[in-house]
């Protein structure tokens, strides 16, 4: 009976240390409301990214600043920014600026969607400010690759060369359906409006005949003699008229050029516009690249909301990346993030794609 009166006494009083046990641990918690080390690392770690997104905020707030309430499916930024440095950028082919310092906005035509990048034709391109080249090939493929390229066209194999304050254009017309015959023209290039290119010819020559004086002396024009059927692209009198907002492939263009030159590397173009932002800066160290900040973006099948994504070459030189064939080459190269969700790109080179027409006739890469 002793046995079981101190079993029970010892059982109590282990029960009982249990319970001021308890009650000391709920006390302490009570005066320390700390958490756990985990939790406060990821709570920390969660300030540190919404520090960064502030000074992403504060960056973009003039230039591509919110309209709308943001969540987290929607940045609440009407466009999303794109900074080019030395990079050759095609929009498709060889229809290409060299760029050598460019900031831009890609604006959605719905204002409710985000920059589809597999969709050129859902957004419209914006330069703010900087300078490109289009070179005597880019120039031959507009026309070889987009503005000629259909059934019934009266014109084909179209070269393009440039010199000091000339530039110089060949090919074949038929305006007898059948009968190619070859063409010569050159001539000067002004800018009106800040976004027409008007080529004024000074020497016209059809199957080596020279047809300016001879088309002024019947009163008759250029346009008479060549056409042309694209939007954006019009021979009007005896100039050569492009719209630069139009007459590109997609996407739409709102352009604004302040200057442009012409020498043998091929046409130069600055772009001007109220905004001069600076360049963010980039994720990885590079001396060329394309850097996509702030607003929202679809690619593939993810939509990335305030996206930072920089695009570099995988091989580490200047970077040629084609806005048509960017999956391509994202397939090819290497993706990579940073604890900060920002993301790099490193692509892979550009291939041809082998649905469109040659950028000019072969024999004449000399041309270019």
């Amino acid at each position: 009976m002793a046995k079981k009166k101190t079993a029970l006494v010892s059982g109590g009083g282990i029960l009982l240390l249990l319970v001021v046990a308890l009650v000391a641990m709920r006390l302490a918690q009570s005066v320390d409301d700390s958490p756990p080390p985990m939790t406060a690392q990821k709570q920390a770690q969660l300030a540190a990214l919404d520090e960064l997104q502030q000074a992403h905020e504060n960056y973009a707030g003039e230039f591509n600043p919110r309209e709308r309430e943001p969540t987290l499916r929607d940045s609440g930024r009407a466009a999303v920014g794109l900074f080019i440095h030395n990079t050759y950028f095609r929009i498709a082919g060889d229809i290409a600026f060299d760029t050598e310092h460019l900031s831009a906005l890609l604006v959605p035509k719905e204002s409710s969607q985000p920059v589809i990048l597999d969709d050129p034709g859902s957004f419209v391109f914006q330069p703010l400010n900087g300078s490109v080249t289009m070179p005597p090939k880019a120039l031959a493929a507009l026309f070889n690759q987009y503005l000629t390229d259909y059934d019934d066209t009266q014109l084909r194999n179209t070269t393009v060369r440039t010199a000091p304050g000339k530039l110089i254009v060949e090919g074949e017309t038929a305006k007898i359906p059948g009968l190619w015959l070859p063409f010569h023209m050159e001539g000067s290039v002004r800018v009106e409006q800040g976004h027409l290119f008007v080529y004024e010819p000074s020497k016209i020559e059809v199957a080596k005949i020279e047809a300016k004086g001879l088309l002024e002396g019947i009163r008759l024009q250029l346009s008479s003699l060549l056409d042309i059927e694209t939007g954006g692209a019009e021979f009007s009198g005896n100039n050569v008229v492009l719209d630069l907002n139009h007459s590109l492939p997609p996407p739409t263009q709102d352009v604004n050029v302040s200057e442009m030159a012409i020498d043998d590397a091929g046409v130069h173009l600055t772009f001007s516009s109220d905004f001069n932002p600076e360049f963010p800066p980039t994720i990885v160290d590079s001396d060329s690249y394309v850097m996509i900040q702030g607003g929202d973006i679809k690619t593939f099948r993810a939509v990335i909301t305030d996206a930072r994504l920089q695009m570099v070459a995988q091989n580490g030189g200047k970077l040629d990346a084609s806005l048509y064939s960017y999956r391509e080459q994202i397939l090819a190269g290497l993706f990579d993030a940073t604890p900060a969700g920002e993301l790099v790109a490193y692509l892979g080179p550009y291939q041809p794609a082998d649905y469109l027409p040659p950028a000019q006739p072969e024999g004449d890469d000399d041309a270019s």
